[in-house]
């Protein structure tokens, strides 16, 4: 994709079997696709039954649970509370597979192994109120399903499949994942339905059932319980893979750049000290951190195509940048290539925080990164989930005084798994 890009400019038209993509490089070029409604839809995928419906359904609903995540987020227990709740747990399992600090940590680690239920146990503590063991044998089967879905929906082939050769029917495989979590979805919205209190809501399901009973007479209300089960799919899905690839990479780097781990762990020790974990309210203190975020954010562009846009509604083919594209065409972002644009970036193969600080050494941001996505159909509040989940963790993992542990090649592991989401 970055040869087409460069190649042929900013706007490339390929075919994906018999589907029109449309591959939009470049800032300009992206941030105009991502403000202009006409490419506010989104494509129809294997995940979903049914299409999502209107514009305007999908965003009262996304404005609905935008506002309410965010709400619950930073309620009775913040997101630090159940990151901090969740690192511990990690720290306790490294120890113990390990070998432990006294007999000098001899057994390699999986990166994947010790954060199994981890990877959703934030998100989840918002939306249904619980959390899961890291170890707990259920819910690894249930994420593991969901991530398999996810691959098998995101590789693009499934969708173009079943238009070429409509006969073949369904795909047996996915069908199973996306049943096994859209059963374990029903069976916790079912729960919530019979301890209810409307008056005092403890979770974001609670506040959907809510709200679905406030418009029960609304003939026009979007919010019925099968489309409180596909958000929660969606949520429980897409948090399942994209937070946790951003996780590895983070570990990742840490280890192929010893020198930049050094100089992490300096400042948290230097601002926070050892007797405690990094919270929110230390970001303007730590921009050496916040500078090493962003460069793995940059560096490893978890959604490399963003989310994939559609032209809404439209009868009549649309003009981008000179361009006619075709109404039913999927229309996809670069990120990858604009993050890794050497007329941006100027080294963009370095991993180089430094690119992020100022003269000062202040913290910048870049109008250039967007690993989320930007503007209508971005990810919801990524700025924020980034902040208050990664940053918190990756600087909890690498505080030796909790117990810590110095992030060698020798002591950690991850996998290579394949799919659109880059992993490690």
């Amino acid at each position: 994709m970055a040869e087409a890009a460069r190649r042929y400019g900013a706007i490339v038209g390929i075919f994906n079997g018999n589907e029109p993509v449309i591959l939009v490089s470049g800032l300009e070029a992206i941030k105009e696709v991502s403000y202009r409604e006409e490419f506010s839809g989104r494509p129809k995928t294997l995940i979903q039954k049914s299409d999502k419906g209107s514009y305007e359904k999908w965003k009262v609903q996304r404005r609905f649970t935008l506002r309410h995540l965010r709400d619950l987020g930073f309620g009775k227990q913040t997101l630090e509370e159940i990151v901090h709740e969740e690192l511990l747990e990690i720290f306790s399992l490294v120890e113990k597979v390990s070998g432990g600090e006294k007999t000098g940590w001899p057994n390699l680690v999986t990166v994947h192994d010790v954060i199994g239920s981890s990877r959703i146990n934030v998100l989840w503590c918002i939306v249904a109120g619980k959390r899961y063991s890291i170890s707990d044998p259920f819910i690894n089967e249930v994420l593991d399903c969901a991530v398999k879905l996810f691959r098998l929906c995101e590789s693009g082939g499934g969708s173009i499949i079943s238009k070429l050769f409509p006969f073949l029917g369904t795909f047996p495989r996915l069908m199973h994942y996306r049943k096994r979590v859209q059963t374990f979805l029903m069976e916790e919205i079912r729960k919530h339905k019979e301890s209810l209190d409307s008056n005092s809501p403890r979770d974001f399901i609670d506040v959907y059932l809510t709200e679905m009973e406030k418009q029960k007479f609304n003939k026009q209300s979007t919010f019925e319980e099968r489309q409180l089960v596909e958000t929660c799919l969606d949520l429980f899905v897409a948090g399942s893979d994209s937070s946790f690839s951003l996780l590895v990479f983070s570990i990742l780097f840490m280890v192929l750049y010893p020198d930049v781990q050094l100089q992490v762990q300096d400042e948290i020790d230097r601002i926070i000290g050892r007797d405690r974990l990094p919270s929110l309210s230390d970001k303007a203190s730590l921009p050496y951190v916040e500078a090493t975020m962003s460069e793995i954010l940059r560096r490893s562009s978890v959604a490399p195509l963003g989310v994939p846009h559609a032209i809404l509604g439209c009868s009549k083919d649309v003009k981008l940048q000179g361009y006619i594209l075709p109404k039913d065409a999927r229309v996809i972002l670069n990120l990858y290539g604009l993050h890794h644009d050497p007329k941006i970036w100027g080294d963009p193969d370095n991993f180089r925080p430094e690119r992020f600080l100022d003269e000062n050494g202040k913290h910048i941001k870049h109008e250039a990164l967007l690993p989320f996505g930007f503007g209508k159909t971005a990810v919801l509040f990524p700025e924020e989930w980034t902040q208050r989940t990664q940053g918190s963790k990756v600087g909890g993992a690498m505080d030796e005084g909790r117990p810590g542990y110095v992030i060698t090649e020798t002591f950690l592991a991850v996998r290579c798994l394949e799919g659109s989401t880059m992993q490690k």
